[in-house]
């Protein structure tokens, strides 16, 4: 066991599981894969549980880190999480600007079409990054992947974009307002397509802490683990399609923060999850494969 998380709610831990063993499915009865599938059967397989305080805990255990596993894509969400809220941290300034969450979509792909699609919606975003609207106004943020199933199409897929933007003053009610509509033909003018994409923007405001929760919340969705498809081949032809491609990407002022952050809160979480060990007993967590759920040892 090498790795951590603190505080996780064990039944949904279970449910994540479950999740992941469908997806280890899928990997192990195709010979091209089976060895992913073994790799995904073993994540979180043992749980070593330190209990302290009142009703907390710590979880040590071992992560595949196989990118189509949802207990390791919710575990780099929390990782990303954290990460986030250090940057709000050192950065309390970034919580007295303007943010907005902006999906970004296309129509339905084939799913073999699915990695040259989104590698003209990577090249559609660059143009949007380059339009005078958009460099006058957005200092930085993070776009996310997120790939999702397209209803009943089921050789078809559903990729589309997460954008955490921080943005003037003047675009979030003022001379430089840009609505649903307009952001629209923006990318639509982007895409190069002949359709008008469908858009959706939201405006985050309130106090200091709820612009804070806001910020971490989104960041969370964006990256929540994708639930596994019950088609096996969809299932595989997009994992495939989507191999080595990047989900997170910050940009502008927030990429050059994040890249600056000096790591102390990972510091002080280790020394304060070393002295959890310390002082607190271990049970163990072992998972019933049968029942689909964790049972202590």
């Amino acid at each position: 066991m090498n790795e951590q998380f603190k505080n996780v709610d064990l039944v949904y831990l279970d449910e994540l599981k479950v999740e992941a063993e469908r997806a280890a499915d899928h990997f192990s009865k195709d010979g091209n894969t089976h060895s992913d599938g073994l790799r995904i059967f073993e994540c979180a397989h043992s749980l070593k549980v330190y209990c302290y305080g009142y009703g907390n805990q710590l979880v040590d255990t071992w992560f595949c880190k196989h990118r189509s596993c949802p207990i390791c894509q919710w575990r780099k969400s929390r990782r990303y999480c954290s990460r986030m809220h250090e940057l709000l941290n050192q950065n309390p300034s970034l919580l007295e600007g303007k943010w907005l969450y902006l999906t970004l979509t296309v129509r339905h792909c084939p799913i073999d079409e699915l990695r040259s699609t989104v590698n003209h919606m990577n090249q559609a975003f660059r143009r949007l990054m380059n339009r005078d609207f958009w460099k006058k106004n957005v200092a930085g943020g993070i776009r996310f992947i997120e790939l999702s199933e397209a209803g009943l199409e089921t050789e078809c897929a559903h990729p589309h974009f997460h954008c955490l933007l921080l943005v003037s003053p003047s675009m979030y009610e003022g001379t430089n307002y840009v609505s649903e509509e307009q952001w629209s033909k923006e990318w639509r003018r982007a895409l190069q397509t002949y359709y008008s994409p469908i858009v959706n923007s939201k405006r985050l405001k309130g106090t200091d802490q709820e612009l804070r929760d806001q910020i971490i919340s989104y960041t969370h969705y964006s990256m929540k683990p994708t639930e596994i498809a019950f088609d096996q081949r969809w299932f595989l032809v997009t994992s495939h399609e989507m191999r080595c491609l990047r989900l997170v990407e910050p940009f502008g002022v927030i990429r050059t923060m994040l890249s600056e952050l000096d790591g102390s809160s990972l510091f002080e979480a280790m020394e304060e999850q070393e002295t959890i060990r310390e002082e607190n007993d271990a049970s163990v967590h072992t998972w019933n494969g049968t029942e689909k759920k964790y049972r202590p040892d």
